[in-house]
């Protein structure tokens, strides 16, 4: 054990004289180690029984090491979460249908999401729990980049459909990324705590994203034909 750590001490102070180019290389290689030790440890123990002793162990760095990339487990778990949901996300995006209704549309991103979190339901409960109130600022940065990603992914599905789907000009669809996702995300927890099935959270999904979209669209009287006004209930 005292070998070792003397061995990562003098790798660490090899590294130091390095160029800058090949120091950040190495870098970037060694946070990718952790991150793929973090997640493997997290998939094959779980969360709570995974330490950072280990996850430092299987990367092949010491301890001491590992806090100078990420300041504590939880980091750790917001780091891999990052990456994954933003290939997630991404992903789904590509693969929206473009002639579907754009309810179905939302519901292809939003489903891909949720079959992420649905293959380890104990570690989607830690994540949850770690980004619903974040205390770093690193991590802080983390989430809000991958909003960024959803946000403007949502706002170009509905750009995409806005002449077939009749929705209103002027529209902020950064603010409309932000709404449907809060609807989901609502939901998301629900589910997560137990209030729902995954059926159950998956149908109200749809039919409040059909309410919203509703709500998006020109309204009647302003598609009426010139010359033909609408006609008034009779009382």
């Amino acid at each position: 054990m005292k070998q070792a750590a003397q061995k990562r001490t003098a790798k660490s102070e090899a590294e130091k004289t390095l160029p800058i180019g090949r120091r950040e290389r190495n870098k970037q290689e060694k946070l990718g180690r952790i991150l793929a030790a973090a997640r493997d440890l997290f998939a094959a123990k779980g969360f709570s029984e995974t330490t950072t002793q280990e996850i430092a162990e299987r990367a092949d760095i010491g301890t001491g090491t590992l806090f100078l990339y990420a300041k504590s487990k939880e980091d750790l778990l917001i780091m891999v979460f990052k990456d994954e949901m933003i290939e997630t996300s991404q992903t789904a995006f590509r693969k929206v249908s473009p002639d579907m209704p754009l309810v179905d549309q939302l519901m292809q991103v939003f489903g891909a999401m949720v079959a992420y979190h649905n293959r380890d339901l104990p570690l989607a409960r830690a994540l949850i729990r770690e980004i619903t109130i974040l205390s770093g600022p690193d991590r802080k940065e983390d989430v809000r980049e991958l909003m960024r990603i959803i946000y403007g992914g949502i706002g170009d599905v509905i750009t995409a459909a806005r002449a077939r789907e009749r929705i209103r000009t002027g529209i902020d669809l950064v603010l409309v990324g932000e709404a449907l996702f809060g609807i989901y995300y609502v939901g998301l927890i629900g589910w997560l705590n137990g209030h729902m099935t995954k059926q159950a959270f998956l149908k109200r999904l749809r039919a409040k994203l059909a309410l919203s979209i509703d709500g998006l669209r020109v309204a009647a009287a302003e598609t009426a034909p010139a010359g033909r006004p609408m006609r008034s209930r009779k009382s």
